[in-house]
This record gives structure tokens, C-alpha cells and sequence, in this order.
């Protein structure tokens, strides 16, 4: 494509998501989980009343890069009945967040994807955008810069960490990427020079993180609520419609992940099943990260499709075997699987994984869709089945892709 055709093509894309993103603000539902948002709410009061540094001196448990965003939704409203009657308006920022990725690589030159990315048939997909837009939760925010973090390791690792390290100081869950972006890292931290700016500039982001609560005792409440989150709720399952739905035939929900499932408790099994699914995606993927080092062959989109459809599979496994999982864990595997569906022409994983996401986010978030709930679609297990029929779709596929490189090894 000339340099004429590529202008073109980037102001028309700059257009048509700006278009949908200002299209998306106009019918913001009013709607929103009152749960969730009346912490938001709280929160923001919190700091609005005491100040950010002494954000942690309180109820808040949610890491640095959240609080920061209370804040300056604090700042821009000004007045405590403004912050209490436009909590809504916190959707914008997650919204953002959903258009993040696709605005970077779609809106300007860039080496790191060359397929084309049909960024509408994810912006539009409203399992995609249910989660920030309706529910008003912030799972956009840890995802996608996970996502950029792994679409820049491989070129720019120092930005790669940088955006990880955010992520990390925004929802613990983003502790699932780690296996797939150190072998992002093998391949880039290919220097001295390289490993100590990253380190460098993931010190520094930390630091301005935590400035504001060093002195007054909030890092070692943050550090206590990091260490207390994995098992603040000790269930089996909190609406996340995966294995032990269709295992246990009692609600997971009234369950105790601690109970001893035959010789282990279902925490234990659920991280063994986790450990090894993941072993699965891992391995082939270590090897053929570290031929591509080795040859300092540059990332093809053979290895594009391998890199997003192993990490969506993680993502699933995390979500799909593990005890405490809320059902909006399952949220990174809609655009990963989007991204391993542009870069093979194959949809049908991303489609097939959409559904069940929205259904649950549907059924966990009754009476908003004008529809009846029929009692079949929307059971639970009916949703259970559907996120078996992805696992087992999307590990056949990346056995196909991997077979070469598995009997190599």
C-alpha cells in the first residue's frame, strides 16, 4: 500500500472510532451495579473527605492505579453532590480503556501487527463493552494494558514492563499474563542495557505509585490487602459459570473452596488443572519464542496467533478451573481471541467465546436487555456448557497450531 493509501486508511479508522467512542458516551446506560458502584461512590467520598494519601487509611482495598482515577474524577467534580450524582460518569474511563488498543494500533503507523484488524467486529460486539458500559467495572483497565504489554514486548520491552507494572498496581488478576509475557521478555530483554531500563523504569512508576501513602501507613495496608485477596472469598464459585458447574451438582456459589473434593480441596485441584492446562500452552510457546530469539527472527503472524490464542486460553483456564473466580474474570478472552481471530481469519472462537461471557455478565445483571430470561438459555450450566465447548475448541486449535513444535520437543 502506498504511503497515500496508508494515510488514508489511518484517518478513516482515527474517524470512525472517534465516531463510535463519542456514539458510545451519548447512550452510556444509566443503569450500573449498584454493588459495585456504591464502593465506587464511597470510595471517591473517601477521598474527596480525607485526601488521596490517605486513601488507605479506610475502607478502599483496591490497588493504587484505581485510586488515582477516584481522585481525579474527584477533581473534575468538584463538589460532593457532583461526585455523588455523576458516579456514572466513571464508565467513560473503562470505555476508554476498551478503545485503548485498537485506537493505538489502528490509528497510527506502527511495526508491531501486520494483518488487518477489523476493529469493528470488536467494538461493536457488546459482550465486549457490557462489562465498562452497563456494569461499571474496571476489568478493562488491568486487560488491556496486559494486551499492549504484550503487543509492545516484543519491540519495545521497556514499555512492555512499564505498561505491566500499571496493570499489576491495578487488579491482582493480572498476575495470569505473567507466564506469557516472560517469554516476551526472553525474546526482547536481549541486553544488559535493556533489563536495567526496564527495571529502571518499573522502580520508577512504582515509586510515584506509592508516594503519596509512604509515610502514613498506607503501602503496608495495600501490602496486607494484596496478600488477604486471594482467599477474601472462600467459594467454590461467585457466578463464574465454569468447571464446577458442571461437576458439582450443588451451587458452587455455597460451597467452600476449602472442602475436600475426593483426596485434595477444590482450591487445590482447581490450581492443579490450572497449572497443567497452562503447562500445555506453555511449552510450545517457550520453545518457538526462543527459536524466534536464537534466529533474531522478527515475530511473523504465525506467531502472533500462537501468542493471543495461548493467552486467551490461559486467561480461560484461569477462569474456567479455579475456585473464587467472579464472572467477570473471563473478560481478557474476548479480545484475544479477537486478535488470534484477525490474525488467522478464523472467528469462530471469538465468537463462540462472546457468547457465554455475555450471557453470564446477562444473567448476573437481570431485567436491563428487553427479553425474557428463558429458564434453558440463561441456566447455569447451559452457560457452563458453552465455556466447556470454548475450552475444548480453543485447545483443539492450538494443538493444530503447536503440533509441529510439540514433537519437536
Amino acid at each position: 500500500m502506498t504511503d497515500t493509501g496508508i494515510h488514508q486508511t489511518l484517518k478513516s479508522s482515527r474517524i470512525e472510532i472517534l465516531l463510535l467512542f463519542m456514539l458510545y458516551l451519548f447512550i452510556l446506560p444509566r443503569a450500573y451495579m449498584e454493588y459495585d458502584m456504591g464502593f465506587w461512590r464511597e470510595w471517591a467520598l473517601l477521598i474527596h473527605h480525607n485526601g488521596l494519601a490517605n486513601a488507605y487509611n479506610s475502607t478502599i482495598n483496591y490497588f493504587p492505579v484505581y485510586v488515582y482515577a477516584l481522585y481525579i474524577y474527584d477533581a473534575l467534580q468538584g463538589t460532593e453532590a457532583n461526585i455523588i450524582n455523576h458516579i456514572n460518569s466513571i464508565k467513560i474511563l473503562f470505555v476508554f480503556f476498551d478503545f485503548l488498543p485498537v485506537f493505538v494500533l489502528c490509528c497510527f503507523r506502527q511495526r508491531i501487527l501486520s494483518f488487518k484488524i477489523p476493529y469493528l467486529y470488536l467494538l461493536l460486539n457488546i459482550a465486549y463493552v457490557f462489562n465498562s458500559m452497563v456494569w461499571g467495572q474496571i476489568d478493562s483497565i488491568y486487560t488491556n494494558l496486559c494486551f499492549l504489554a504484550i503487543v509492545t514486548g516484543f519491540v519495545y520491552p521497556v514499555i512492555s514492563v512499564s505498561l505491566y507494572t500499571l496493570a499489576l498496581y491495578t487488579k491482582p488478576q493480572a498476575i495470569e499474563f505473567i507466564p506469557v509475557l516472560a517469554l516476551v521478555w526472553l525474546y526482547s530483554l536481549n541486553s544488559i542495557k535493556r533489563v536495567i531500563a526496564a527495571i529502571a523504569a518499573s522502580g520508577a512508576i512504582q515509586l510515584v505509585l506509592l508516594l503519596p501513602f509512604l509515610f502514613n501507613g498506607g503501602v503496608a495496608k495495600l501490602a496486607w490487602h494484596a496478600s488477604h485477596s486471594v482467599g477474601l472469598y472462600n467459594k467454590l464459585s461467585i457466578c463464574a459459570f465454569n468447571l464446577w458447574y458442571i461437576i458439582e451438582p450443588k451451587n458452587p456459589y455455597f460451597i467452600n473452596d476449602n472442602d475436600v473434593y475426593f483426596l485434595l480441596s477444590y482450591r487445590v485441584i482447581g490450581l492443579l488443572l490450572f497449572s497443567a492446562a497452562t503447562a500445555f500452552v506453555f511449552f510450545p510457546l517457550t520453545k518457538r519464542i526462543w527459536q524466534a530469539r536464537q534466529a533474531a527472527a522478527p515475530v511473523t503472524t504465525a506467531l502472533w496467533q500462537q501468542v493471543f490464542l495461548g493467552t486467551g486460553l490461559i486467561c480461560l483456564y484461569f477462569f474456567y478451573f479455579n475456585s473464587q473466580m467472579h464472572e467477570r474474570y473471563a473478560n481478557p478472552i474476548i479480545i484475544f481471541f479477537f486478535f488470534y481471530g484477525a490474525a488467522s481469519k478464523n472467528y469462530w472462537l471469538y465468537a463462540l467465546a462472546s457468547i457465554p461471557y455475555f450471557l453470564s455478565l446477562d444473567k448476573c445483571f437481570p431485567d436491563y436487555l428487553p427479553i425474557v430470561h428463558y429458564k434453558f438459555i440463561f441456566a447455569s450450566r447451559i452457560i457452563a456448557i458453552w465455556y466447556t465447548a470454548t475450552v475444548i475448541y480453543g485447545t483443539y486449535l492450538y494443538w493444530q497450531l503447536s503440533k509441529k513444535t510439540l514433537q519437536a520437543i
